[in-house]
């Protein structure tokens, strides 16, 4: 058995991987200790990247309290937040947050980063290029999570490596090394592995600052020397690993060292002393509360089980591992404990309980394993037909002992039956296979066309209201023209008249007419600025001779007031847009601004637009008192979701809502600009 479950080859290759296996008030409590630290920190520089790297720390645990770190670490910057190196740093600790919940958003933040450290001077500013490799690393890692190992694999050569090797820095070039070997070792590719394994012993061997790598290293090659049975070699690294153990005790490799020293004594037939170093990798991953460990080192458990013979051992194990996989989403580690559990049931002799796990097998198979599966449950399918034919046979062979020619004409008669029956289960089961594939099919059909359907029902609702916001739009401009044009023009004439008359009136007049006067102009002057301000929100002219960006920050101006504060920040963005997409990125952004005014008791919006190719993005987020988006009413019109939504849908865009009780709101928003 070659094969681990890829939790840990996930953790190890990801940089953001945190050591600290500790409870939540002894997190709390380091969290103060590095905030009281950063607040002795007078340059401002160095205390927003401190703060930077605390929202870092809070990014695994608790997603609110990183963003806060992170506009607190904005409001410090002040101007220099704008430059392209600390653009670059909040889209990387933004895309941080997300990397769990957000995974495509994730994505998106890193390349935006990218985009922005990219254009800084290489050999003039270390710190870009340093989390230049980092961003290309978790981007790699969520690749990697995608089933893509072979494009992690080339993010990692051609991306990583080349920037560790111009910064000559060998403890980022070692680690990434190992990276690249553990994903060639997950592929079984265990003589290429090697060879990495071996770069990154001799970058890191020796360095007093790099225990923490050499302990990962010397556990995981070790692994790599047991699949390619040199047992020796994996003692030596093991020896290794153990000395560095007991300096850093509390690192999170510890239960890693443990279940790579049970599988080596597993190889060595001592299964004693395996299963205690077993039980000591699992004490520490549930110290650490590391679920995904915790179902590798099970894993591994069943392997070296199975491998000793102890079919009923490893099976227990396997049923351990599957609530672990089946709240995951690896179709990978799934499959592989399904064909585990299956074989492991053949070789008790447990035939239906085999075709079972190889049914739930075959739906998680693409095409490719499908047939293979088909094969196998067949194959269970006619031994357990063989075998309860021998039954049949061995009780009319003792029967009829005693009479040998009637014994060999029934065994004659049996074997006939028997061939016959075969050929008949056979055909039957073709026959069955075919009929259920047939009724699939239709099934599957029937389903496309109710599907089709349905989407020509919401592409026919999706032009009607596309037509009626048309529609709209022109009335709202004509309306608004005229009012300009017209009202606004009689209205302004009608206060230079009587801004002539005030003017002209003989001053022996009397007063109280004169202040009369004064009070009708005053009033009319404000009529002017609220027809202007009706006329600007229906059309706003900054939207059609300014462009998007200058639109855009001035409606989050106007919609701010000293009780709400709206931070506007654009990248990338054109000065020509087609005047639908303007019209429709306009009024997404008043409404979900006025959901905020209205709604949210928000003391500040964050929006952030951005341009990638033909992409255009829109972040919207509140701290204010939040809401269910799964909630009953949020289902109703009344709040301009639903509004909000049928724009999005008429661009062929894609809406994500982020938001809870008491935690705000994030709504992200990504159009197609040419619809």
């Amino acid at each position: 058995m070659h094969k681990i479950l890829l939790f840990v080859a996930v953790l190890c290759a990801l940089p953001r991987f945190n050591a600290l296996g500790q409870q939540k008030n002894q997190l709390e409590h380091y969290s103060d200790s590095l905030y009281q630290q950063l607040l002795r920190v007078d340059d401002q520089a160095s205390k927003a990247q401190a703060l930077y790297e605390l929202s870092f720390f809070w990014c695994d645990y608790d997603s609110t309290q990183a963003l806060k770190y992170i506009a607190e670490a904005e409001q410090v910057l002040g101007t220099m937040r704008k430059s392209s190196y600390y653009r670059g740093l909040s889209y990387f600790y933004r895309a941080a947050v997300y990397f769990d919940s957000a995974p495509l958003q994730a994505k998106q933040l890193y390349l935006q980063a990218e985009d922005q450290l990219k254009k800084i001077d290489q050999k003039n500013n270390v710190s870009a290029q340093k989390h230049r490799a980092r961003l290309w690393g978790s981007y790699g890692a969520l690749l990697q999570r995608e089933g893509k190992s072979d494009e992690y694999v080339h993010v990692l050569l051609n991306k990583v490596i080349p920037i560790a090797e111009q910064l000559q820095d060998n403890i980022l070039l070692g680690n990434n090394y190992q990276n690249v070997a553990m994903v060639l070792m997950n592929l079984q590719g265990y003589g290429k592995a090697e060879q990495y394994y071996e770069k990154a012993f001799h970058l890191l061997q020796g360095r007093k600052d790099s225990d923490e790598q050499l302990l990962t290293l010397y556990v995981n090659a070790a692994r790599n020397a047991l699949f390619r049975q040199d047992v020796r070699e994996a003692k030596k690294r093991l020896n290794k690993a153990e000395k560095i153990s007991l300096r850093i005790p509390n690192s999170s490799y510890i239960p890693i060292y443990h279940t790579v020293t049970g599988s080596y004594w597993a190889a060595k037939k001592n299964m004693s002393k395996a299963n205690i170093h077993f039980e000591h990798g699992l004490a520490a991953a549930k110290r650490q509360q590391n679920k995904d460990m915790t179902a590798s080192i099970i894993f591994d458990q069943f392997t070296a089980l199975q491998e000793a013979g102890q079919y009923q051992a490893a099976l227990d194990k396997l049923l351990a591992v599957l609530p672990y996989v089946r709240n995951k989403e690896s179709l990978r580690n799934k499959q592989m404990v399904y064909d585990n559990l299956a074989t492991t049931a053949v070789k008790l002799g447990r035939w239906r309980e085999a075709t079972h796990w190889y049914e739930a097998h075959k739906k998680l198979s693409d095409t490719l394993y499908q047939d293979k599966g088909n094969a196998r449950i067949m194959e269970l399918e006619k031994i357990y037909q063989t075998a309860e034919k021998e039954k049949e046979l061995l009780r009319i062979k003792t029967e009829n002992q005693g009479h040998q020619l009637a014994l060999q004409k029934t065994r004659m008669w049996v074997g006939v039956l028997a061939f016959a029956m075969l050929i008949l289960s056979f055909l039957s089961f073709t026959w069955y296979t075919a009929f259920l594939n047939k009724k699939k099919l239709a099934t599957h059909k029937e389903m496309l066309l109710e599907e089709e359907i349905k989407n020509r029902k919401q592409q026919e609702k999706l032009n009607l209201y596309n037509a009626m916001l048309q529609g709209q739009e022109r009335e709202r401009s004509r309306i608004a023209r005229d009012l300009h044009d017209g009202l606004g023009g009689i209205l302004a004439s009608t206060k230079l008249k009587l801004s002539a008359v005030a003017a002209n009136a003989n001053p022996q007049q009397e007063a109280a007419k004169t202040t009369d006067l004064h009070v009708i102009i005053e009033q009319l002057d404000h009529s002017v600025d609220e027809l202007r301000r009706i006329a600007r929100n229906m059309m706003p002219e900054s939207l059609l001779y300014m462009g998007l960006e200058v639109a855009l920050r001035d409606l989050c101006n106007a919609m701010s007031h000293p009780d709400l504060q709206v931070d506007f920040q654009a990248s990338n963005l054109r000065e020509h847009y087609p005047q639908d997409f303007l019209i429709a990125a306009y009024r997404i952004l008043q409404e979900l601004l006025t959901n905020a005014i209205k709604h949210s008791g928000a003391s500040q919006v964050w929006v952030q637009c951005s341009q990638v190719a033909d992409k255009f993005h829109m972040n919207v987020e509140d701290n204010g008192k939040g809401f269910d988006p799964q909630h009953a009413t949020m289902t109703k019109e009344g709040i301009g979701i639903s509004n909000i939504r049928n724009r999005v849908d008429i661009l062929n865009g894609q809406l994500e809502i982020d938001a809870a009780v008491g935690n705000g709101a994030s709504f992200h928003i990504q159009l197609n600009i040419h619809g």
